[in-house]
């Protein structure tokens, strides 16, 4: 799975599943936290703000299917996942893993002066 900016020729990131990927889907509320779910039946979850180069959590969600969408909720800590089969999973995540990505607050250097 390769993460890509329109503006550069070649993948900014790669991650190895070693398997196909159904579909991958972004959190609604955090820039870095997406979600990938696999032919193995596996949805996997990633914070770019924790760790660059392995997924938080990986959960086999299903063992004779393919897992083929996932989406997470707009209003609720719930992740989605569909399979081949027809079934939907309802997934309620962990509070780690629901933690809002702050936004970088711009250093200011303090400058102190004191006359003797």
């Amino acid at each position: 799975m390769r993460l890509w900016d329109e503006t550069f020729p070649t993948a900014i990131m790669s991650f190895d599943l070693n398997t196909s990927v159904g579909d991958v889907a972004w959190a609604p509320y955090s820039s870095t936290v997406f979600a990938a779910v696999t032919d193995e039946g596996k949805v996997n979850v990633y914070d770019l703000h924790a760790n660059k180069h392995e997924q938080l959590c990986e959960q086999k969600i299903v063992k004779k299917a393919k897992c083929t969408h996932v989406q997470f909720s707009a209003r609720a800590p719930i992740l989605l996942v569909g399979d081949s089969a027809g079934g939907v999973t309802s997934l309620k995540l962990s509070p780690n893993l629901r933690k809002i990505t702050p936004i970088p607050v711009p250093v200011q250097k303090k400058v102190c002066c004191q006359a003797w």
